[in-house]
């Protein structure tokens, strides 16, 4: 096809859709120049003045207001310009249908205007999935404008990590250079450190736990018909009364039983996929990292396979196709026909307002973690729309032996339910046999075991990105990105998905929170995206939140200012025994960008 004549231009942010975009349209009359970018076209960057690290002051920087936006992709950039610039189509801009989505489309759109003229028209796609039936229906129902209120929320979180990390970095970076020029880039971030602050602040717990002994009784119990169970006394803090009992245990010969009980719960089926619930049982069933996890459900959904995973909605809409889902997980070998003709979903009570939840929509044959991370999805669909809850009992027997109580305590799964399908954190089952009051067990075995409590474990990527959620910092679609990030920083260790602070690490905490716990701990930045919510809604302007943002950071910054030197000298010393990968942007003061400004 001449390009030239084409009727529309559509970009969309991958090559990937781009082609899933070209293939599904490609019966429909109009004539269609599909093309893409690769995420972000354009940046935010600090102005030409405030580019060199020697000569400006990092306190100035967190006063700053005005920023610029630089080329990021100049290929793109080339390449949507000459298209623009010889093409009369229509622009349509096809990019994911979420906040940084809709800056990434604001960003092709200034670059359209630039050439076409300020109130050139354009068009927006919007789909949560690459299948054909969703991307034709978005063809027949294109919008005439972007969510601006997107816009201004993701260009909020843009501007207000760099004002603030660029001025703490700065700051920390070239003080601690002052001691030792050997240094490398001390980065500071409003997400990175509460992301840090629950790793270290999880091994001081560790490291000032003081553990308790204490004893008890473990029993080895037999029925008449042969079946074992093994019964527990109650944990005693004082050895000499350990031994009493033990004693008296001792010379006993049978165990009488008390009491036994029994109760049935349903466990519910799992909720519809929403990305953090995803990535939190992905991340434990690999033990990979929540971002790398991440980066393949992109490439399984820009092939076709799932619909958009970033998402933190769990409840279907009312008009949801379950039919193709549902045929996507049988010829995808997760179940067998026959099965239920209606979708029975357990539905969730979150709705981010612009996605549905995560779903399979095509079967994925292939191997390895993506076969991983698709079988989960669509398991996950299979049980929340098509299976019944299960049923769990569990089952306690009380019994004496001599002068001592002890207890056993079984479960089991009593109704199969959607574990049958989706089988991942199926409880262990441990069956007692039934007992009734009165009735006599023989003793096979008993001793006394002498133990101490121990210190909570050191965190999972699983549950660090649980407190980060529960906490606020970040949102669905950039979690999962910081504890890599503060791997990358030098600033804590994964070891088979277990982090682990570094001395440069802890170094950066404690300093910090001397200096004022704000400057790391969540609640600061929980503030912040409120105010990315307010905007969203409406309540807020970008240039007030902004403002609002930067000036609740500078006392921290003046603070940490005043006691720099101190700072700087402890971080000198720690960063001095990390050979840091990774190098910052000034390249020695001097950055080679090519300036855009939109018009």
């Amino acid at each position: 096809m001449d390009t030239s004549l084409a009727k529309y231009i559509v970009v969309a942010e991958k090559a990937s859709v781009a082609r899933a975009i070209k293939e599904a349209l490609s019966n429909i009359n109009e004539s269609l120049y599909v093309l893409s970018v690769s995420g972000h076209l354009l940046e935010l960057d600090l102005p030409e003045e405030y580019r060199n690290w020697w000569a400006v002051k990092p306190e100035s920087i967190i006063k700053l207001r005005r920023l610029i936006r630089v080329i990021r992709d100049e290929k793109a950039y080339i390449r949507l310009s000459s298209a623009f610039k010889e093409n009369d189509g229509l622009l349509v801009i096809a990019t994911d249908n979420d906040h940084e989505g809709e800056l990434i489309g604001m960003e092709i759109l200034s670059l359209y205007r630039s050439i076409r003229g300020e109130d050139a028209p354009f068009k927006r796609m919007r789909f949560n999935s690459t299948a054909r039936s969703e991307l034709l229906e978005s063809w027949n129902r294109l919008e005439d404008d972007l969510n601006w209120r997107w816009v201004e929320k993701a260009i909020l979180r843009h501007s207000f990590d760099l004002i603030t990390g660029a001025a703490f970095t700065r700051l920390l970076t070239l003080s601690a250079r002052r001691h030792n020029r050997n240094v490398g880039l001390i980065s500071w971030g409003s997400c990175q450190m509460p992301t840090l602050y629950f790793v270290v602040k999880r091994e001081r717990e560790i490291e000032t736990f003081k553990p308790t002994k204490y004893w008890y009784l473990k029993a080895v119990l037999e029925t008449l018909d042969g079946e074992r169970l093994t019964a527990y006394s109650q944990h005693v803090h004082e050895r000499d009364n350990a031994e009493y009992a033990y004693r008296s245990a001792s010379s006993s010969n049978l165990a009488v039983v008390k009491s036994f009980r029994s109760e049935t719960k349903v466990a519910l089926r799992p909720l519809p996929s929403r990305t953090d619930d995803v990535l939190r049982d992905l991340a434990r069933l690999t033990r990979l990292p929540a971002s790398r996890l991440l980066s393949m459900m992109e490439t399984l959904y820009a092939e076709g396979y799932i619909s958009y995973p970033r998402t933190d909605t769990n409840k279907y809409p009312q008009n949801f196709r379950y039919d193709s889902s549902l045929k996507a997980v049988i010829y995808g070998g997760i179940v067998r026909e026959p099965v239920p003709k209606v979708a029975r979903p357990r539905q969730g009570r979150l709705d981010d307002g612009a996605h549905p939840p995560i779903f399979p929509i095509a079967p994925f044959n292939g191997s390895g973690i993506l076969r991983m991370i698709w079988e989960y999805i669509a398991r996950r669909f299979y049980a929340n729309a098509y299976c019944d809850d299960a049923e769990l009992t569990t089952q306690k027997a009380e019994m004496r032996i001599g002068d001592v109580e002890v207890v056993a305590n079984g479960s089991y799964v009593s109704s199969v339910g959607f574990y049958d399908v989706f089988g991942y954190f199926r409880p262990k089952e441990n069956k007692l046999p039934r007992l009734i009051p009165g009735q006599t067990l023989r003793i096979v075995s008993i001793e006394l075991v002498e133990d101490e409590t121990k210190p909570p474990p050191r965190l999972s990527e699983a549950e660090l990105l649980k407190r980060m959620e529960e906490h606020h910092i970040g949102t669905d679609a950039t979690r999962a990105s910081f504890p890599t990030l503060i791997a990358k920083r030098g600033y804590v260790k994964n070891r088979s998905g277990i982090y682990i602070p570094t001395s440069l690490g802890r170094v950066l905490i404690d300093t910090l929170e001397d200096t004022d716990s704000r400057l790391v701990t969540p609640a600061t930045r929980r503030a912040i995206e409120e105010m990315m919510d307010a905007i969203e809604r409406g309540e807020m302007k970008y240039s007030d939140a902004l403002d609002k943002a930067a000036q609740m950071y500078e006392p921290l910054f003046l603070k940490c200012l005043d006691n720099i030197m101190e700072v700087s000298r402890k971080l000198s010393e720690a960063a001095g025994k990390h050979d840091q990968q990774y190098s910052d942007k000034s390249n020695n003061g001097k950055i080679n960008k090519k300036t855009f400004k939109i018009k």
